[in-house]
């Protein structure tokens, strides 16, 4: 049994699956207006039945970057040391991250100042951390995926937001996971769009769609798919 940690943003959040405080998208209401009423259909429950593990932890956090000098931030010790139970450690680590600092405008090359507020900086120190705390694991980084809007075919997913293209935060996850020595699925580059009620947060649907470009990707890096 393989025992899969999440570190995610509000797309990977979803009541009673976090820990405790942290701040959650996918609340009750949420969970009704998307049709995702169980934490088996959200993207991350679908990759691990696919695996055929088991959940260890869901460390979530809605609204969070990578980039930040506050413990909810993705590169913190508390979010990348905090994917493990009193019980178990993870062997797969699987993080999605990156759309809130695609949608903040973060600074996506590191110049000068402080390393944890560029977004490259931020998420070699995040992978550098995750490896540190959990050096037996696999641990895999996934681009930022595009969505469209439920029901309106005239809206556009905005390539370009706050002056920065996504694109340019997607070449930074495939350039520092490869110099990381880290796994890379290339969510991004399957071109598949994803379904939202607002641009962001995947619909029950929505997180299909990512799930399976996660699996298609885990499949081409090697692991075995129990459930397709």
């Amino acid at each position: 049994m393989q025992y899969i940690s999440i570190l995610g943003d509000s797309i990977s959040t979803f009541s009673g699956k976090n820990p405790p405080g942290y701040s959650v998208y996918y609340d009750r209401r949420m969970q009704s207006a998307n049709s995702l009423y169980f934490a088996g259909k959200t993207w991350w429950g679908r990759v691990i039945k696919a695996l055929g593990g088991k959940l260890c932890v869901n460390n979530s956090y809605s609204g969070s970057r990578v980039c930040g000098a506050d413990r909810f931030s993705g590169c913190s010790e508390e979010r990348t040391g905090g994917l493990h139970t009193p019980s178990h450690r993870p062997d797969v680590i699987l993080i999605y991250m990156g759309f809130n600092d695609f949608g903040y405008g973060m600074t996506p090359d590191y110049a000068e100042g402080d390393e944890r507020m560029a977004f490259d900086s931020a998420y070699k120190r995040m992978l550098d951390s995750v490896r540190r705390h959990y050096p037996e694991a696999k641990i895999i980084g996934g681009t930022v995926m595009r969505s469209f809007l439920r029901g309106d075919d005239d809206w556009i997913f905005p390539e370009s937001f706050c002056g920065t293209e996504l694109e340019r935060y997607n070449e930074v996850i495939r350039r520092v996971c490869r110099e990381e020595n880290c796994l890379l699925a290339d969510l991004s580059a399957l071109g598949k769009l994803y379904e939202t009620l607002d641009g962001v947060h995947p619909t029950a649907e929505g997180h299909k769609t990512i799930a399976e470009a996660w699996i298609e990707s885990l499949a081409g890096l090697g692991f075995d798919i129990a459930v397709k």
